[in-house]
């Protein structure tokens, strides 16, 4: 089961990675942001309505919530891993990122 888990997150972040770079207008976005990119957009702006916006959003309100995420004082299945893996410098180059990303 945990051979087959880490199979999917892996393939995930593979698909997300080859859709970030097709899609990437930023040249400056965090290696970590490809993972991000599947649900969120690869310019933080979601096409889907259940994921939300991350373009535009303040640095520190995108680090909260990811360290909350990483931390575990928030609950979410499908960030949980993508946030646990985080270090505080990839965190703060997503918060800046998606700070700089207009959103639309």
């Amino acid at each position: 089961m945990k051979k087959l888990f880490i199979a999917s997150i892996t393939a995930t972040l593979l698909f997300s990675a080859s859709a970030y770079s097709a899609g990437s207008t930023h040249s400056t976005a965090p290696a970590s942001a490809a993972a991000c990119a599947g649900c969120h957009g690869a310019d933080g702006n979601s096409v889907v309505p259940n994921f939300p916006n991350l373009a535009g959003q303040h640095a520190a309100y995108i680090e909260k919530q990811l360290k909350d995420f990483r931390e575990g004082y928030r609950k979410d299945a499908t960030m949980a891993p993508f946030a646990k893996s985080l270090t505080d410098e990839n965190i703060k180059e997503l918060g800046a990122f998606y700070a700089s990303q207009p959103a639309k």
